[in-house]
């Protein structure tokens, strides 16, 4: 009886163990196993005893396999073989592969692939263990001690790959590699270039140490080789040494350039400190920062200052440059604060400095620069806001730098002060009648100051200024079309230093004629000024709407023409207010029996702001502004489903007159005549401007104009014509579209859809004062970028001064995708700035700085600075 009944039990585990190809649980496999040691079964639970013999459990979870082929099971050895897209599932941790062994006993899993009916090696094991994965050609692994080894392994890290002839693993997140190599190439099986390591350690996002190394290029050696070598491979940033690059200059010599450290702060900021030494005794420092905080703000801060000797000592070609650059951007993120806000826009350097460090046509040509600090606070359900600023303005032209600073600007927005605040009905005449109120201080340096005088020029000696000013005014509609504005303004000015000028003599030239000798003498102290002003403005502003509509056979179904003019009175009345107390006047003889005046500011040329003179008669002008727009309405005959039957074209988006005439001016009452007009064609790809000028009174003998007309339509003093044009290739087409057979036979295939853009801009300026020759200016700029095929790019930047008869600066880029590699090369071919850069280097950021550069800097041929 005792063998039916072992037989039989053993007949139940083998249906409850490897029934399930799905599933099998860690106590399942406990209480088989003691099932399968012991003869007696006890049918009812014993609570008088404890079972002393009880094992630990073989795994922790529920381990899950499957496959799509086949599962063999031994009972005996405790294995299962797996055949057929096999999977294995514990805990973290899944292995994949068309052949896997499981041992339950040992908990050693082996892996492989198989061979298919062409001989090709399919189904190679895949394993992940939490974000770590790997694919490799063979596996062993054990889930206890969670260690392994690998054949043929490649694993991926921070865009890094890693292939290993042999592999340990150690743990979670070190391998050892044995005949291994590194890339950043994502072609597995050959990658265009690697360097082969004879071992390795890789720690998961940490790094890789490695031992004798050299580079591969397409499978070919090459002659550079390290002892040893690290590679960072961490997802956050670290600290380390810049290797700088080398180089030679003709004109500073040879030279190391931008080496250095990078020192990673924290998750927040970041620093870099660079140098560069040149063999004629120049050099340079960069310290550049970056900053960045989520929802709050970021930005950037760059400070480089350099030396630089041209020529040789002793030389007259010789000279000493000191430079600097300081540059600064920040930007709060909107959801920073709500009535808070800090931005800044720093460039400052010195005149020399873009001479020796810049590089590109658009760095070369900004001869201006500008910078701002603007802080501001607004106070809510207040009509009350402060702004305090920073500016600088700086031309390197003429080396002049203008700085100003602290500047505060205080403003109360428009209110109505007589309107309450749940009104109801119809507003009242008072209910109109608005206020606001604005103050601002500036504090600037001189004007035309040169850079090299800024750090020397004393505090005392910048220009300062207060004004504050009250607006009242209101707005009536009398009638359709018609509207009624009186106005009243408060203006109250302080500045801070006042001048008085007295005659102290005469230089008479050849004709007799005398010139007063001016003395300025400058007082510093409180000067305030106030003055106020009322206006009443009267305004027309309709609008004519004119439409003809063509026959229903006609492509074009309509042309309208709608016509804005806008005609105003405002008059300025006299008020009969003093200007002395900030007006001020030095007499002179303009002759022996004539006796002139001449009036000027107090603080003129010593203080920001001046009061608007009180007029000392009554003013009045006449405006008129006509404005113009024409367009067609066409039919759209290629809509078969008639959903969009018209279409607008437009043909003349503007063209405005507008002139203005003084009533109460003795002579010459009426303005030069403004004219402008815009429009677009051809689906908006070519803009076309207009400007230009129209003088009606005609000139003396010496250029003057006089109180009679010319003549005609006046004379022409200015006229502009700008026009760009931009033309590119239509947007690539959905892919799904394109022809399957074509692309199932890819040698046959070709894609033409080459994107390309050309921008095409055209100036022409004519220019007349009084009897001088006339000017033109004419200037053309063609730029654009091609694709000449996928993997290459073309890009352009040149240009055409007609007047002059000569091409204005130009510089071109070729670029090269080289699937891991990319190539650049630009070059300024002629001018004065001819250069070129030629450099091949890795796309990947970790080897970015193994790469091949031959250059020739624009300076090296410029003898002049």
């Amino acid at each position: 009886m005792k063998p039916l009944k072992i037989l039989f039990i053993s007949l139940i585990v083998y249906l409850t163990y490897f029934s399930n190809e799905n599933m099998l649980a860690a106590n399942n496999i406990h209480h088989f196993g003691v099932s399968l040691q012991d003869t007696v079964i006890n049918s009812k639970k014993d609570t008088t005893k404890v079972d002393s013999t009880k094992r630990k459990t073989l795994f922790k979870d529920i381990v899950t396999f499957g496959a799509k082929d086949s599962i063999i099971n031994n009972m005996q050895d405790q294995t299962v073989e797996l055949f057929g897209k096999a999977k294995i599932k514990y805990l973290s941790t899944q292995l994949e592969a068309a052949y896997i062994k499981l041992s339950f006993k040992t908990q050693i899993a082996e892996a492989h692939g198989v061979r298919d009916t062409s001989g090709n090696l399919v189904g190679n094991p895949i394993f992940s263990d939490n974000n770590n994965k790997f694919d490799c050609k063979e596996l062993k692994y054990n889930f206890k001690t969670k260690k392994g080894v690998v054949t043929n392994l490649i694993t991926e890290d921070n865009g890094g790959f890693v292939h290993g002839k042999l592999t340990k693993k150690i743990d979670s997140t070190t391998y050892c590699v044995k005949n291994g190599l590194y890339t950043t190439c994502d072609h597995k099986d050959h990658p265009h270039f690697y360097i082969n390591m004879s071992k390795a350690k890789m720690i998961k996002d940490d790094k890789v140490v490695a031992g004798f190394s050299y580079l591969v290029v397409e499978e070919v050696p090459l002659p550079l080789f390290i002892p040893f070598g690290f590679f960072p491979m961490t997802k956050k940033g670290t600290s380390g040494i810049i290797i700088p690059t080398y180089g030679e200059e003709k004109m500073r010599g040879f030279n190391l350039k931008n080496g250095g450290y990078f020192w990673a702060i924290n998750d927040y900021i970041n620093m870099t400190i660079l140098g560069s030494i040149y063999t004629n005794g120049s050099w340079g420092t960069n310290i550049n920062s970056s900053y960045k905080k989520r929802y709050k703000y970021t930005g950037s801060f760059n400070l480089s200052t350099s030396t630089n000797y041209t020529g040789e000592e002793g030389s007259p070609d010789y000279s000493v440059s000191k430079d600097y650059a300081i540059r600064w951007t920040h930007t709060q993120d909107p959801k920073a604060h709500p009535y808070r806000t800090l931005s800044a826009s720093v460039d400052i350097s010195s005149s020399k400095n873009d001479y020796f460090n810049k590089h590109t046509i658009n760095d070369i040509a900004n001869q201006r620069k500008r910078s701002s600090i603007s802080y501001s606070r607004r106070w809510p359900d207040s009509p009350f806001s402060l702004t305090m600023a920073f500016s600088h303005s700086q031309n390197s032209r003429d080396s002049t730098i203008t700085m100003s600073f602290p500047n505060l600007h205080f403003k109360m927005n428009q209110i109505y002060p007589l309107r309450k605040k749940e009104k109801v009905g119809e507003l009242k005449w008072y209910d109109k009648i608005s206020l606001s109120y604005t103050a601002e201080f500036r504090n600037s340096t001189p004007d035309r100051l040169k850079e090299s005088k800024l750090l020397s020029t004393s505090f005392k000696k910048w220009k300062k200024g207060f004004k504050h000013s009250i607006p009242i005014g209101a707005s009536f509609k009398l009638f359709k079309d018609f509207s009624f504005q009186p106005s009243f303004n408060y203006e109250g000015v302080m500045n801070f230093a006042s001048i008085n000028k007295v005659v102290t003599g005469y230089n008479t030239d050849t004709n007799g004629a005398k010139t007063p000798i001016i003395k300025t003498d400058t007082t510093h102290g409180f000067n305030y000024s106030q003055n106020y002003r009322v206006a009443l403005s009267l305004n027309y502003t309709p609008k004519v709407f004119g439409m003809y509509v063509f026959d229903k056979k006609s492509r074009i179904a309509a042309l309208r023409h709608v016509i804005s003019p806008s005609l105003s009175f405002t008059y300025t009345p006299k008020l009969g207010f003093d200007n002395s107390h900030f007006m001020n006047r030095y007499s002179y003889l303009a002759t022996d029996d004539e006796i002139k005046y001449q009036e000027y500011y107090k603080s003129e040329n010593v203080g920001i702001y001046n009061v608007q003179r009180t007029p000392d008669k009554h003013q009045g002008s006449i405006n008129l502004s006509i404005d113009n727009n024409l367009e067609l309405k066409l039919r759209n005959i290629n809509d078969t489903t008639k959903k969009v039957q018209t279409r607008k074209v437009k043909i003349l988006e503007s063209f405005r007159i507008n002139a203005n005439y003084d009533v109460f001016k003795d002579s010459m009452k009426l303005s030069q005549i403004g004219l402008s007009a815009r429009t677009s064609l051809f689906k908006r790809r070519v803009n076309l401007n207009l400007t230009g000028n129209i003088d009606p009174y005609a000139l003396d003998a010496n250029g003057n104009r006089i109180n009679k007309f010319h003549g005609g339509l006046g004379r022409l003093t200015r006229f502009t014509a700008t026009t760009g044009m931009n033309f590119s290739s239509k947007k690539s087409k959905d892919k799904q579209n394109a022809n399957s057979e074509a692309i199932a036979n890819y040698t046959n295939y070709v894609d033409f859809n080459i994107p390309w853009n050309v921008s095409i801009n055209y100036s022409y300026n004519y220019q007349k004062l009084g009897l001088q020759k006339s000017s033109i200016t004419q200037m053309m700029r063609v730029t654009g970028d091609f694709n000449l095929t996928p993997k290459w790019k073309l890009r352009f930047n040149t240009g055409y001064d007609i007047t002059r008869k000569e091409i204005t600066a130009t510089s071109f880029s070729v670029y090269r995708d080289l699937h891991c590699w990319e190539m650049n090369f630009s070059c300024m071919p002629f001018g004065t700035h001819q250069s070129y850069n030629f450099e091949i280097r890795i796309k990947s950021s970790m080897l970015r700085d193994l790469k091949l550069t031959k250059k020739n800097s624009w300076y090296d041929n410029s003898t002049n600075l």
